[in-house]
């Protein structure tokens, strides 16, 4: 896997083969249910980043991490110092801290973006009858067949394929590092904690051993 080549054999690297199998799978049930369903966000749309902040495990604040440590190593030092914070825009709304108005997808991590990033439009929720529940973001277009909300067994005929559930993706997450499951916090909160982490691992791995900086302070000899 090339985007886990920086990290030295560790715990953590398995965690996040494990996070990039349940993400390469959520990804692959939007797509059948898009490619379905024939639904899509607005070319350009960028509405969803700009006022909300999305809440993370751990494991996903690593492979945000891992990717802003990648591709940029002295940004990824920077904002380890300084830390992240919501970005303000219009009408006082409060977004994603990698926001970023001049890409395409408006992320600055969008290959290691969350689940919730990866699934918010596409994706159901289960109702107190344990029936998939959607509704279209209101700024999706609606096709002449199709209405905004479908629940159970109407979403196939309404929209030609069930959408994925959140929570069963979310589930398999926590099952990943299920000694942090409940610690869950908005993405800025856990970033420069996990660029410090993997700025130090990644260190480790490029350097062969008995080459590079001494790790600890030297000896000092006797005279």
């Amino acid at each position: 896997m090339d985007m886990l080549d920086p990290l030295p054999p560790s715990v953590l690297r398995d965690r996040l083969i494990a996070l990039a199998d349940v993400y390469a799978r959520a990804d692959a049930a939007v797509d059948a249910f898009v490619a379905a369903s024939g639904l899509a966000c607005p070319f350009g749309c960028g509405t969803c980043c700009e006022a909300f902040i999305p809440d993370i495990l751990p494991v996903e604040a690593d492979f945000v991490a891992l990717h802003l440590v990648r591709h940029d190593r002295d940004d990824a030092y920077r904002l380890a110092a300084r830390g992240l914070s919501a970005q303000s825009h219009d009408g006082g709304r409060l977004g994603c801290p990698l926001y970023r108005a001049d890409t395409p997808y408006h992320c600055g991590v969008y290959e290691n973006r969350p689940l919730i990033c990866r699934m918010f439009a596409f994706s159901a929720v289960r109702d107190k009858h344990g029936h998939s529940a959607f509704s279209l973001c209101k700024l999706m277009h609606v096709q002449p067949q199709q209405i905004r909300i479908g629940v159970g067994s109407e979403l196939v005929s309404i929209f030609r394929a069930e959408p994925p559930v959140m929570a069963d993706f979310g589930s398999e997450l926590v099952g990943i590092d299920p000694a942090v499951a409940g610690i869950r916090r908005p993405i800025h909160e856990l970033i420069g904690p996990a660029i410090m982490k993997l700025l130090f691992l990644v260190g480790m791995g490029s350097n062969p051993e008995g080459n590079g900086p001494p790790v600890s302070p030297p000896v000092p000899r006797a005279s």
